[in-house]
C-alpha cells in the first residue's frame, strides 16, 4: 500500500472523519428541509405551517449571547 493510501485509510478510521460525515449529513438534511418547505409555500401560499420556536434560524447566527447564563429554578410567585 502506498504512503498516501495508508494516510487516507488512517484518516477514514479517525473520529474527525466520522464527525465530518455526521455534520455533512446534518447540513444535507437541513438543506433538503428548507427546499421542501419553500416548495410547499410556493404551491400552497394560503396554507401555513406551525414553525418550531426552538429551530435555529440563519438570521439568528450573529446574535451575541453570553456563554454562561444564570439558571433560576425557583418557583415563580403566585398572583
Amino acid at each position: 500500500m502506498a504512503e498516501g493510501d495508508k494516510a487516507i485509510t488512517n484518516y477514514k478510521k479517525s473520529q474527525d472523519f466520522e464527525s465530518e460525515l455526521e455534520k455533512m449529513g446534518q447540513v444535507t438534511y437541513e438543506f433538503g428541509y428548507w427546499i421542501a418547505l419553500e416548495r410547499f409555500r410556493a404551491k400552497c401560499p394560503d396554507l401555513s405551517i406551525e414553525e418550531d420556536p426552538f429551530a435555529e434560524r440563519p438570521e439568528d447566527t450573529n446574535v451575541r449571547m453570553e456563554t454562561s447564563q444564570p439558571f433560576d429554578d425557583s418557583t415563580p410567585p403566585k398572583n
